[in-house]
């Protein structure tokens, strides 16, 4: 009996911050030149056996991997861009990615909505016709919908830039 619950759980879809890319201290690290980007990498992989995706959440600072060199703190920065690349199993065409803050305000203008690509990787500009970008205010929820496809996988690249009035 304890054995089936195990199993169970393993079939529960992954969605984790695979990479920050933090030029916050550019003072030590010369490999970025650009100090008012943020890049927040999700790899995500479908539950086994529905498809479905966990909400992820981004919090509003910290670090990758287990030390200080990427610190990073999205407090006033703007999601600027959302890449998004199909896995070797690729997920069903036009799933959805929304990306909201902690008072359900969505940041991807709903620009993310029905558009996910099955087989190219894309890059979506998140802005509005007069270009007002939405400003982190909070951390962030992360869901991808309309997936069918057990397994799929997807990487999401989140493009932070610092807000200058």
């Amino acid at each position: 009996m304890l054995l089936m619950g195990v199993g169970s759980a393993w079939a529960v879809g992954t969605c984790t911050v695979s990479n920050v890319t933090s030029t916050q201290i550019a003072a030590e690290s010369n490999r970025i030149p650009d100090a008012e980007t943020v890049i927040v990498t999700l790899t995500c992989t479908a539950d086994s056996a529905t498809g479905s995706y966990p909400s992820t959440t981004i919090p509003l600072t910290g670090y990758y991997p287990a030390s200080y060199l990427n610190t990073y703190n999205l407090t006033g920065f703007f999601l600027y861009q959302v890449g998004q690349t199909p896995g070797s199993t690729a997920p069903t065409a036009n799933y959805t990615v929304t990306i909201k803050d902690t008072k359900g305000f969505a940041l991807d203008l709903g620009l993310l909505t029905s558009n996910g690509s099955a087989s190219a990787a894309q890059m979506t500009s998140i802005a509005n016709a007069t270009t007002n970008y939405p400003v982190v205010r909070s951390g962030l929820t992360v869901a991808i919908t309309g997936n069918s496809v057990n397994s799929a996988q997807i990487t999401l690249d989140l493009i932070f830039r610092a807000a200058h009035l």
